[in-house]
């Protein structure tokens, strides 16, 4: 039952935001609702055993043989603590803006705490697939209520891209139910479908293209930079930190066991695809005035690197890419939030207009450096961790393959210390007041720099969740093993 509440409590929360909650206190609510989220995620992590749990199952679709059914193991334990641990901020990063209709703004936010939950949980394919879809449909609400210039533009254009993915997974499950005597959708009958060669060859792009989208990584990339820079920061935050992953769970809950000969076909063309758009990605972003764009054209590159690592089909990494995809989720709450502030105080996000900042806001450019180092990967921090994985994991497959990754870091460092420079170095040439930290900020910032060092430091707890699962899927490569 706690997991079905986990389900339950934004959803229902969401809501009574929508019908029954005073404009004042919807943020309040919204921010309790998630805490208690929270706390009652750390109570199932806590008495998490090693093993995966199912916690309900009930009769569905009785014709077809289909149960609803959720549960998880360590994977899905992790996507969860992530989700849990994260929308606080979000919802936080909110908290005292100006923005119109706040119920229902934080409402679509708990609904996709909801959805997004739903996916990390489903233990049946075609319950996967509805909690998938449902969990864009308030990013869409966001995206053309709240986004900026251009915005209809872009939303239509995500649209599209996302629904592209949701109909190549709904042929993939489709295909599958019909095609394989004896299959009810169950997940974890995925690994025994024993589809023929062929099949599989072609049936991994069907699936993969889905969570391919969704990452996203090059060449399905197009609906991504334009959406995180006119997207509210709240809603770039849900993109970036928790939806992303879903791409991330989906290619390793569904794609690896379903196809896995498909995986091992296509294994180097996906890993040297992820590769090429993570240095393109960086090449890019010198290129970028805008501090909203350099900070989703460095995700895109951040996530190849993350893709690359799972497809490398080995232990180092997969454990590296699952745990980069924890430290990330920090890295882009840390990176966005700045990114706001900033814009709050400047009234632009153009790189070009800011300069000399230090001297009026030294406290938020100390947190902005330490959010940074994250974002470089040096030592202590969580992005070093998983990065070290996913190159050592990659080094196993191709000296070369894991090179052009480390080069991939070290222009992001390049790109990522000409910002600071370009933003908060120089002459102060301001006039105007500003305020510095606030509590908003520290209460937002400090925490996230704070687990940035102490999972840095003892990555053991997030390790020990995926090691277990990681193991399993591995069985289902053997000529790579």
């Amino acid at each position: 039952m706690a997991l079905l509440a986990l389900l339950l409590i934004p959803l229902l929360t969401a809501m009574v935001l929508l019908v029954a909650t005073p404009t004042r206190y919807a943020r309040g609510i919204a921010l309790f609702s998630s805490l208690v989220s929270l706390a009652l995620t750390l109570w199932l992590w806590s008495n998490y055993q090693g093993i995966p749990v199912q916690a309900l199952d009930v009769e569905w679709a009785t014709a077809w043989g289909l149960r609803f059914t959720l549960g998880y193991d360590g994977v899905g334990l992790l996507m969860l603590l992530l989700t849990a641990l994260v929308y606080p901020f979000i919802i936080g990063a909110g908290y005292g803006e100006r923005l119109q209709h706040p119920s229902m703004i934080n409402a679509l936010l708990l609904f996709t705490q909801s959805f997004v939950m739903g996916v990390f949980t489903a233990q049946n394919l075609l319950l996967f697939y509805i909690f998938y879809e449902l969990a864009l449909l308030p990013v869409f609400f966001l995206l053309l209520y709240w986004g900026g210039e251009r915005r209809r533009a872009i939303t239509v254009r995500f649209f599209m891209y996302t629904l592209l993915g949701g109909l190549s997974l709904l042929f993939g499950a489709v295909y599958c139910l019909v095609q394989v005597e004896g299959f009810n959708g169950d997940l974890s009958a995925l690994a025994t479908l024993d589809l023929p060669y062929d099949t599989q060859v072609w049936l991994f792009w069907v699936l993969f293209l889905a969570f391919a989208i969704k990452l996203p990584i090059f060449p399905f990339h197009g609906w991504q930079p334009d959406t995180y820079t006119t997207a509210p920061v709240q809603g770039t935050m849900v993109l970036s930190a928790v939806m992303l992953k879903m791409g991330l769970y989906g290619t390793m809950r569904i794609v690896f066991p379903a196809v896995p000969l498909g995986v091992e076909h296509w294994r180097d063309t996906v890993i040297v695809l992820s590769l090429v758009g993570a240095i393109y990605a960086a090449v890019i972003a010198f290129r970028q005035s805008d501090l909203r764009r350099l900070i989703a054209y460095s995700s895109l590159s951040h996530v190849g690197v993350l893709c690359a690592g799972l497809f490398t089909c080995n232990r180092l990494g997969m454990t590296g890419s699952l745990y980069q995809a924890f430290a990330h989720a920090v890295l882009a709450i840390g990176m966005l939030y700045i990114s706001g502030a900033l814009k709050e105080r400047v009234g632009s996000s153009e790189m070009a207009a800011m300069g000399g900042l230090k001297a009026r806001v030294p406290r938020l450019a100390v947190l902005f450096m330490l959010v940074l180092v994250n974002a470089i990967g040096l030592p202590f921090t969580q992005s070093f961790v998983g990065e070290w994985l996913m190159f050592a994991g990659l080094w196993q497959v191709s000296t070369w393959l894991s090179l052009a990754a480390v080069s991939t870091i070290v222009l992001g460092a390049i790109y990522m210390l000409y910002a600071y420079q370009r933003v908060m170095l120089g002459t102060d040439k301001w006039e105007i007041e500003m305020s510095d930290v606030s509590l908003r900020d520290h209460l937002v910032l400090v925490p996230l720099v704070t687990l940035t060092f102490v999972l840095g430091v003892h990555p053991r707890p997030i390790l020990d969740l995926v090691e277990g699962p990681v193991q399993v899927l591995l069985t289902s490569f053997p000529s790579l093993n």
